[in-house]
């Protein structure tokens, strides 16, 4: 029987846990400090739930992907007859598919994330273990809150051809950030190396609502580098990038990518304990 979950998170339960003590975690959020439950935090009832799109998205959105290498093509086409073939069902699969996804992928990584939080980076060199952490990835990065409703309006001066002018932008954007994560976690498995790095300092690392990032992202322009950061624990990270040469994270860097994962926040930022999130606006 397939599972119909109402809480559909958009930050990985599992990854919650990293941070958290007896299934609860400590919280901030428009300064208010707090314990939650993970099962009750980072998550929304229905958050994936999808809508149909009409013949004229889907062409437009098939056109924007038969453009690029034609490997490209291929997987991004691919990731948007998976979304086509969830949103525009019958029954009970626009409500729960994207969630009965993103839980089978969660599955495939639950092996390569307990053992990477127990310090053993041997498992980045098998190539399926790499794989199934990429992919993961790739969907945590574009499925959150933050990047759901980070849709900005066209202007009426925009140029749309007019048989796309009825189209629903917003269910494009929601389609292209999923078709978009296949295509991250593939770029990343196959042209990054993933680090694991150590916190060595006596600051935590924090996490937040939009956990992944790349660093060298900049709003509105196209990124020609990536270097993503991934907390991992309180005293773990990953670094996917070219060459990455770092091994372990002092002090003065922790509160930098501490400070970068606050500002970086929708709406939730995530530590081990109330006194790091009561000291943010002095620490980072």
């Amino acid at each position: 029987m397939t599972t119909k979950t109402k809480k559909q998170h958009y930050v990985w339960e599992f990854y919650l846990k990293g941070w958290g003590v007896n299934n609860q975690v400590w919280c901030r959020r428009n300064e208010k400090v707090f314990l939650s439950s993970t099962e009750n935090v980072a998550q929304e009832r229905y958050f994936y739930e999808t809508k149909p799109l009409t013949d004229a998205e889907i062409e437009l959105l098939r056109n924007m992907f038969r453009k690029g290498p034609m490997i490209n093509q291929i997987t991004n086409l691919s990731s948007l007859d998976v979304y086509i073939g969830i949103a525009n069902s019958t029954g009970d699969l626009p409500r729960y598919g994207l969630e009965q996804y993103h839980s089978m992928i969660e599955s495939k990584a639950i092996s390569v994330m307990t053992a990477l939080r127990s310090g053993d980076d041997t498992v980045l060199k098998d190539k399926q273990s790499k794989i199934d952490l990429c992919i993961y990835l790739g969907h945590q990065y574009t499925r959150t809150k933050k990047s759901k409703n980070s849709f900005v309006p066209l202007n009426q001066e925009t140029d749309i051809p007019e048989k796309y002018a009825g189209c629903d932008l917003m269910k494009v954007h929601h389609a292209t950030s999923f078709v978009f994560a296949a295509a991250i976690g593939n770029a990343m498995c196959n042209h990054l190396d993933l680090k694991l790095v150590k916190n060595e300092s006596s600051t935590n690392f924090l996490t937040c609502d939009q956990p992944i990032y790349n660093l060298c992202a900049v709003p509105g322009k196209e990124a020609k580098e990536s270097s993503f950061y991934f907390p991992l624990s309180p005293s773990l990270a990953l670094w996917a990038k070219k060459n990455p040469n770092i091994e372990v994270i002092d002090s003065s860097n922790v509160k930098t990518l501490n400070s970068f994962m606050v500002n970086n926040s929708y709406e939730l930022v995530f530590a081990y304990s109330e006194e790091e999130l009561s000291n943010i606006s002095s620490s980072v």
